[in-house]
């Protein structure tokens, strides 16, 4: 009997591995079919992200940002400016695919790949992540509602470091689960090292998963384990952790203080070049922006076709250079699920941010909070940069944010749904909904790609 359920156990987990395997799958073939059918450069400054890995290939060396093979004309700067790994994987997969084809479009797609591959990571880890936080009736909703949001399969079909930052935050937010079940053990540190590398070597507007990583490893180590103050814990994997991720990353920002003068993240060197030879009318000094031109913040954000009215519907989906949206049915589905979940999320708040006393609220709270404020940064940064610096309300600026708003937002409508509906509904109910959401993004595919785009 008991070898016969354990048996059973087994197949079952079998199973659950072969769909998570079959999914994955889908994930490639999915995204790779988005990189296949969209022309070059109509992806948002897709020529300017290709030239750094075009450079690469074509020269075997990594290029100064302002090297005047891949300036832009118009801004007067490069991308390789910012962390350009992604672009040097693709420059690799680029010489691989040469052996067989210099073809321009076929390099393209094989730059495209690196995009794709970032996909399927945050596919596999939000797999991952789902069976830690989010019971089983609402995991496959979850999953549908971060990787095949039109606008996250969007980032993984075209050359940008986007969809490296998404995956980044993916395995971030998986270590600290892991860190925090066991006390930071070796496999959560090294991978939460990782995670952080990748998170530093990807896009500015993910760094926010660095502050909250520090915050969520000092309090958990501090106010978790045995003793009330473990400091000697704390520095020891801290330095652990420190060092695998400066041994990963910090030759990126070595090269940088050496060939931009001691400027390691290359903005202000950027921006000197962008005064240099830029157009006049996108010179940091003539750019017109709502601070310089005395609007308030509010204005921005809530006039109509604003920051938050503009930003709200391009993190769902919309492209080309911003002018190809979705229809009205296709944003009503995941808006509404979102405004449900987050009037849910309010009714939670006992539950998700529960008071209890000493370290034990720590314990009790700590991931909640530190998911939120990793929300919320993004949004913070973006909003500044459109305000005071230069005015782009796209929602890829604030698509680091994914995994949490979702767990937020699910979280949110399992509250609202176990208190309307009877119990052995809701799977109907969870289930309907993401095969709907996974039917709007092939609907989504099959419009922008198969019909705009031809």
């Amino acid at each position: 009997m008991n070898f016969k359920l354990s048996l059973s156990i087994k197949q079952r987990r079998q199973l659950s591995y072969g769909i998570e395997i079959v999914f994955l799958l889908f994930l490639f073939v999915f995204y790779f079919m988005w990189a296949c059918h969209q022309p070059f450069n109509s992806a948002p400054d897709e020529k300017m992200r290709y030239d750094i890995p075009q450079y690469i290939y074509e020269h075997g060396a990594l290029p100064h940002g302002g090297d005047p093979e891949i300036r832009d004309e118009n801004w007067g700067i490069s991308y390789a400016f910012n962390p350009i790994l992604s672009y040097i994987i693709s420059a690799a997969f680029m010489k691989i695919v040469s052996f067989f084809t210099t073809d321009f479009f076929s390099l393209l797609v094989a730059a495209r790949t690196v995009s794709v591959v970032w996909g399927v990571i945050t596919g596999f880890f939000t797999i991952r992540i789902s069976k830690k936080l989010i019971p089983k009736t609402y995991r496959p909703l979850f999953i549908v509602l971060v990787t095949l949001l039109p606008q996250m399969a969007y980032l993984a079909s075209y050359v940008n470091t986007d969809a490296m930052a998404i995956a980044s935050t993916s395995i971030i937010i998986y270590m600290w689960i892991i860190g925090l079940e066991t006390n930071w053990n070796k496999k959560s540190c090294i991978g939460l090292a990782i995670g952080l590398a990748l998170c530093s070597l990807s896009y500015y507007n993910a760094y926010g998963y660095i502050l909250c990583s520090i915050l969520l490893f000092v309090f958990s180590t501090l106010f978790m384990g045995e003793k009330k103050y473990n400091c000697q814990l704390m520095i020891k994997k801290g330095l652990l952790i420190t060092f695998v991720a400066l041994l990963l990353a910090g030759w990126w920002f070595i090269r940088s203080y050496i060939i931009y003068d001691g400027d390691i993240l290359g903005m202000a060197t950027s921006r000197k070049y962008s005064e240099l030879y830029a157009v006049d009318a996108f010179k940091p000094s003539n750019r017109v922006t709502y601070k310089s031109g005395g609007y308030s913040i509010i204005n921005m954000l809530f006039s109509k076709g604003g920051w938050i009215e503009t930003t709200k519907f391009s993190f769902i989906g919309c492209f080309g250079y911003m002018e190809r949206y979705l229809g009205v049915r296709t944003y009503d589905r995941y808006i509404y699920l979102i405004a449900a979940g987050c009037v849910g999320v309010i009714f939670s708040f006992p539950k998700l941010f529960r008071p209890t006393k000493n370290k034990q609220w720590i314990r009790a709270n700590i991931l909640n909070i530190i998911l939120a404020i990793a929300m919320v940064i993004p949004v913070f940064l973006t909003i500044y940069y459109a305000y005071a610096s230069d005015y782009q309300a796209q929602g890829r600026y604030v698509m680091p944010m994914i995994i949490p708003l979702m767990y937020f937002a699910v979280t949110g409508v399992k509250r609202i749904l176990d208190f309307f509906i009877k119990e052995e509904r809701i799977p109907i109910i969870t289930h309907v909904y993401a095969i709907i959401l996974f039917i709007t993004v092939l609907q989504t595919y099959k419009n922008i790609f198969l019909t705009m785009f031809q």
